[in-house]
């Protein structure tokens, strides 16, 4: 046992104690002095008066400067903690923060049983441990359930949420919950407080632990003995629509990988489009190997509007589909943003690619309606580019949509978008007009791997930017080794006006090909979905009353605005079906990062570098964990004892000093 304080500071006030004695010594009672003829049995009762009186201001004195004593000691906080406290009946009162991590790596099987409820009988065991007294908030690493049902409750009344709790696609990172936790405890105000986490010690949550600020311990109990699981997951998935494959047929291209030391064989991926296995193949992977599979997506089946690749792998299912979408709207979304007329050549082949549905606007009509509602946007002789139309050209790269930048003769004049080009690495730099022929192809890029230099051989260029661009790659160039085309990302340049006084490209048989495959390719919904993870929000690009069916099948109503057009209920993995009454308008796909796909646990030395940076942290073992936690660092608190004994003091004083009064007038 020992014995100290939470307010140290206040015990200086000790000293006061000695304020009853000053008091004594310096202020004593005079009594009156009366004359008398006899004084013989006077002095005789003088005497017995004295010496009880000398007692009780004696006693009077000692029980003010205790009455001081304990009230500065209560002050103080004093707390008597014990050595041991291994059973529930003996440890101090504590408010504990359970977390359950509910990440999707703890749905590994291991030894046929999920960790996830291994991970609930653990917490059983943590909860027969406490008391009444005790106070417990459970959390898991999902902070909205954290935010919504993160309240303190007694011990019976939690077992049954903790059989609610599930795998989730969307966690927080261990730092942002145990900070959530350590604020939750220290709201309750108990001197002692315990974070006890259990978790399988997957390294991906546990990322810039160090960097956390703690008032209480924490302790991590592990609930997995497997350092070296198994586990094949499906990771991307591409749509190649057939115009831009190289087979002249629309794939499906997906990546699976073996996370795994050893090889797996006789694995079994498929195709699911619109819920019915369109295809499967048996593929062997080395350690650690990733393959890209490629799958031929069927025709003249009608519209397929999404799809899954699935790898069976029963040790752990939740990264074993990756899920994708097409497009419900095939026709490309171009907006021509220009102050000027554009080339009837462009005007023209837009016409066609998109069904005459793109747009033309004014550089001073751009709003983010706009950029809501289309996918490729062609900037063209803009007069004015101003911080508004600056910022929407950052917001379109950023969102994944695309820019076509294509120049005229005038752009030296342009200086509001030489400055937005100078900040993107883009300098034009001078307009040559000699005349130049068509020498490279890049047959690697989508946009032009079906065409080559031989069906360009009669195109000649007659008037071409010089362009100075780092990190572009040149999709067609000159004998002159300047670039007509290049590209970054989504962000396509050219060096030439789409006018005869510039080129005869436009009177080519493949210009058509070559602006069709622009536009698709900037211009449709990107196939490539690895971009849609659970928990972000995206724009819909509607606007109106709708419904949406969830993966896990509810359907929810959904009313969306110009100034409310988010998605935000993006939790779940899988399809969200969006409907306007009965008719399907919009398919979004929702995948969980894999992350944790590698099941890589923390290292010993990881351990021993958090629980270095963090003192607060500690690692236990399986066959340890039951004996080191409420171990307190203070135990039971004393402070009220301590007034109550205050009171007692504070009624004997006023017992004597009423009882002196009666004693001086007798």
């Amino acid at each position: 046992m020992n014995l100290s304080f939470l307010n140290s500071l206040i015990l200086v006030g000790l000293g006061s104690a000695i304020i009853p004695i000053l008091i004594h010594l310096f202020i004593k009672y005079k009594p009156k002095i009366v004359y008398f003829s006899s004084l013989k049995y006077i002095k005789e009762v003088q005497k017995q008066k004295s010496r009880i009186m000398r007692l009780r201001e004696l006693l009077l004195l000692i029980t003010r400067i205790l009455i001081i004593a304990f009230f500065i000691l209560a002050l103080a906080r004093p707390v008597l903690q014990g050595l041991f406290s291994e059973k529930s009946s003996t440890h101090a009162p504590t408010a504990i923060a359970l977390i359950i991590d509910n990440s999707y790596s703890m749905n590994y099987l291991e030894e046929d049983v999920p960790l996830l409820e291994s991970a609930k009988k653990m917490a059983e065991d943590v909860l027969s441990m406490l008391n009444n007294r005790d106070k417990v908030v459970l959390l898991t690493l999902d902070k909205d359930i954290n935010q919504r049902e993160g309240y303190f409750s007694h011990v019976p009344q939690l077992m049954q949420k903790l059989q609610e709790i599930s795998i989730s696609d969307n966690t927080a990172d261990m730092k942002d919950v145990v900070s959530f936790a350590d604020q939750k405890l220290k709201d309750l105000g108990m001197i002692n407080q315990e974070i006890y986490v259990i978790t399988d010690e997957q390294n991906v949550p546990w990322i810039d632990i160090e960097d956390v600020s703690l008032e209480s311990d924490l302790f991590v109990l592990p609930v997995s003995s497997d350092n070296r699981k198994k586990n094949t997951a499906s990771l991307a998935v591409q749509y190649i629509p057939q115009i831009l494959s190289a087979e002249n047929r629309p794939e499906i291209r997906a990546l699976v990988k073996n996370f795994s030391s050893v090889e797996m064989s006789n694995v079994l991926v498929s195709l699911v489009l619109n819920n019915i296995t369109r295809a499967e193949m048996i593929v062997d992977l080395d350690p650690f190997q990733a393959r890209q599979l490629i799958f031929d997506v069927p025709e003249g089946e009608g519209m397929f509007q999404f799809g899954e690749v699935r790898i069976k792998d029963e040790l752990l299912p939740d990264d074993n589909v990756f899920f994708f979408n097409f497009p419900v709207e095939t026709e490309p979304k171009i907006c021509v943003i220009s102050s000027e007329t554009i080339p009837l050549a462009l005007s023209s082949i837009l016409d066609i690619i998109t069904d005459g549905e793109w747009k033309l606007i004014n550089p001073l009509e751009m709003n983010e309606r706009i950029v809501m509602q289309n996918q490729l946007f062609i900037i063209y002789a803009p007069t004015a580019f101003n911080d508004k139309m600056k910022y929407f050209a950052d917001d379109i790269l950023s969102t994944g949509k695309s820019l076509f930048i294509i120049p005229d003769d005038q752009m030296h004049a342009r200086e509001e978008l030489k400055e937005w080009l100078i900040s993107q690495d883009i300098h034009y730099r001078a307009l040559y007009d000699n005349e130049q022929e068509i020498e490279f192809v890049n047959p690697a890029h989508p946009i032009c791997n079906i065409m080559t230099p031989e069906l360009l051989q009669t195109t000649r260029i007659y008037k071409i930017w010089n362009i100075h661009s780092p990190g572009f790659i040149p999709l067609i160039s000159t004998n002159e080794n300047n670039a007509i085309l290049a590209i970054r990302d989504n962000l396509l340049i050219a060096s030439i006006d789409l006018t005869k006084s510039w080129s005869n490209i436009i009177y080519q048989t493949s210009f058509p090909v070559l602006m069709y495959n622009i536009g698709h390719y900037l211009g449709s919904p990107a196939s490539q979905i690895t971009q849609l993870e659970t928990g972000k929000s995206i724009p819909l690009g509607l606007e109106g009353e709708f419904s949406c069916q969830l993966p896990n099948g509810e359907i929810i109503p959904l009313s969306v605005t110009p100034q409310n057009n988010l998605f935000t209920q993006t939790e779940q993995q899988g399809h969200y079906f969006v409907y306007d009454e009965n008719r399907l308008i919009k398919v979004l796909s929702f995948n969980a990062p894999r992350d944790e796909s590698d099941l890589e646990q923390l290292t010993e030395q990881q351990k021993a570098l958090i629980s270095g940076k963090v003192p607060q942290i500690h690692f236990l073992t399986s066959e340890s964990w039951k004996n080191e936690i409420l171990r307190s660092r203070y135990g039971y608190e004393l402070w009220r004892q301590f007034f109550w004994i205050l009171l007692v003091f504070l009624l004997l004083e006023m017992t004597l000093a009423y009882s002196g009064k009666r004693l001086r007038k007798k």
